[in-house]
């Protein structure tokens, strides 16, 4: 394979066959296995890597493993400015900029990033001209792609894209549970209205579709032996419209070869293999704290328009181990007037359960814990 371009990276439309694999260098083992493990990566034809400041010691490790012993030419480096970081601008910024460069041991970065975006920290965001301040290290040079990875609301991505036209790429989570349960695929259908590229984090949910409740995983290995569980949620992200890149936080040698050799050949989906992921997200949903199926019955009867299955999908979420910041800052997104807080407890919804779930109790619970 013929070393990919950062041009790659950034096509959209119809240039999009599938997407290519990339290293998430945030769970990475000892210094040693880590530098096998990008030699196979890079001997595999894939080169992308990304990494961010806060990512505990990613960069040094990178720069020892991977930028050290390999030339310039032969990688791409993502790296991420956090803006909760930034009180005093620009030189909050320029400080963890040079200290970015010196872990990495790098002269510029390829892709460059304004990490983890939602409405907490738009006006903030704006404020400080972080935008502005990315664009001035892409005219020095420094910079050679902007973006930025978003964790908020549909309605705060479509502001981002429409008011930043300078964003050449977006970072966005993806996977098969979001995709059908949450708001990610309103996230990939709004950076394709925009004609935005976007890579994919978190395919496997930190891990948790690479072990599934036994009623799920039997039905996936009943259908197909010889594959890996994780590699059903990896080929599902991988050939989503527009997606680009999808990083995997691979922290063996195992985990590596796995998603080589699901990408090697990637094909999307079939109809029936889609058909039984939804049955796969229904036997996980029996085992949740809520077994909420997402069929939204409830919803065409509640007066209060309550968004209930995105509550209980968060909530139960939360409960599989997601990051509660995450979850909290996607609660917040749910419109006003429609969250579980919003909730009177008037009960009409009860009787439109098929899943017979106690629903003004469990949102209840939902305040208890994102509210």
């Amino acid at each position: 394979m013929d070393v990919i371009n950062a041009k790659d990276y950034l096509a959209v439309g119809k240039d999009i066959k599938k997407a290519v694999l990339g290293f998430g260098a945030m769970r990475m083992p000892n210094e040693t296995d880590t530098a096998k493990m990008i030699d196979t990566f890079l001997d595999s034809g894939y080169n992308y890597f990304d990494t961010a400041y806060i990512y505990g010691s990613s960069e040094e490790v990178l720069k020892k493993t991977l930028i050290k012993r390999h030339p310039r030419h032969s990688f791409l480096i993502a790296d991420k400015l956090p803006p909760w970081e930034i009180k005093k601008h620009p030189e909050d910024c320029q400080k963890i900029f040079e200290e970015q460069l010196r872990r990495t041991g790098l002269d510029y970065f390829d892709f460059y990033l304004i990490h983890s975006l939602d409405e907490s920290r738009e006006k903030e965001v704006e404020d400080l001209g972080l935008f502005q301040w990315v664009v001035e290290q892409k005219k020095k040079g420094l910079v050679k792609h902007v973006g930025f990875s978003f964790h908020g609301g549909t309605a705060y991505l479509e502001r981002l894209l429409k008011n930043h036209p300078e964003t050449e790429f977006v970072l966005l989570q993806q996977n098969y549970v979001d995709n059908s349960r949450g708001l990610a695929g309103e996230w990939s259908a709004m950076a394709r209205k925009y004609n935005i590229p976007f890579k994919a984090m978190e395919p496997v949910k930190g891990g948790s579709l690479a072990t599934l409740p036994a009623p799920a995983e039997k039905l996936l290995k009943d259908y197909a032996s010889d594959r890996s569980i994780a590699s059903w949620a990896i080929q599902y992200v991988a050939t989503l419209e527009g997606v680009t890149c999808v990083l995997s936080g691979m922290s063996n040698m195992e985990q590596l070869q796995d998603n080589i050799k699901t990408f090697k050949n990637l094909e999307p989906l079939t109809q029936e293999e889609l058909a039984l992921l939804e049955q796969v997200l229904t036997e996980m949903s029996k085992v949740s704290s809520i077994p909420c199926t997402y069929c939204k019955y409830c919803h065409n009867e509640c007066p209060e328009n309550i968004d209930i299955a995105t509550c209980f999908s968060l909530y139960n979420g939360l409960q599989r181990g997601d990051q509660k910041w995450n979850r909290s800052a996607q609660y917040r997104t749910i419109p006003a007037g429609k969250r579980a807080n919003d909730c009177t407890g008037c009960g009409v919804c009860l009787s439109h359960c098929p899943q017979k779930i106690d629903i003004p109790k469990e949102l209840g619970l939902v305040v208890k814990e994102l509210g």
